[in-house]
């Protein structure tokens, strides 16, 4: 079978085993808890926007957090399908799920869209989210990865900038256009690389030696073989 098809094959036997094993009831919760509160936001003219939108968002990041949890892990981890593959499969549905539900909260109330610090914030707190889920899995049973994974959602997304901000005199704040250092962009780009660092890296299989150490081990493995002519 070429590659390509025995690829494809993989990822449609990973489908629906990641689509039934995701916590949909508490993402069906979670989003219409989001739904009341953006839509209570934007009462008394207010602005959705700055508090209630940020809190709908960081909801959706602790859904987003229990996405690894997997109680089953002690049966599948010998599975020959790598654990990055299998994660992909349920990230790529959980993001989409994720995307829809806050491109509509965007639009609730008097809210008109996604400005791009919204969509910045959204961004971080997904990746964080993820990068909290996978540290998570290598700390404690599978079973309260996700408890441990939203708590560090919102310590690095609301409590670190809240104690910096004490520190600093500076306004509390979880309005995502007024970051605690810097201007939004810088702010939650420099976040979301963080955390994508420490996503990959969590993902990397311990029993496999650094990849320069790992390329000079071979190098002095391999036979020499004198070049043709030579004596």
């Amino acid at each position: 079978m070429p590659p390509g098809v025995a690829r494809r094959a993989v990822l449609r036997q990973l489908l629906w085993p990641s689509l039934r094993t995701i916590g949909w009831l508490r993402f069906g919760v979670i989003v219409a808890l989001g739904v009341v509160v953006v839509r209570s936001g934007g009462r008394n003219d207010g602005d959705p926007a700055t508090v209630a939108l940020p809190i709908a968002t960081t909801m959706l990041g602790i859904w987003l957090s229990m996405v690894f949890e997997d109680t089953a892990s002690e049966i599948t981890r010998p599975s020959p399908v790598p654990l990055w593959l299998r994660r992909a499969v349920r990230v790529s549905i959980a993001i989409a799920a994720t995307g829809v539900a806050w491109s509509t909260f965007t639009w609730l109330g008097p809210l008109d869209g996604a400005t791009a610090q919204m969509a910045e914030m959204a961004v971080a707190v997904a990746v964080v989210a993820l990068a909290c889920a996978a540290v998570a899995t290598r700390l404690v049973p599978p079973a309260r990865t996700g408890m441990v994974a939203a708590a560090g959602l919102v310590g690095v997304v609301h409590a670190v900038p809240f104690a910096i901000a004490t520190v600093l005199e500076r306004p509390i704040s979880i309005d995502p256009s007024h970051v605690v250092i810097g201007d939004p962009l810088t702010y939650w780009v420099t976040m979301s690389a963080a955390a994508i660092a420490v996503l990959v890296l969590a993902h990397r299989d311990a029993a496999m030696p650094p990849f320069r150490v790992s390329i000079l081990a071979s190098a002095r493995r391999a036979p020499l073989v004198p070049a043709r002519g030579s004596r």
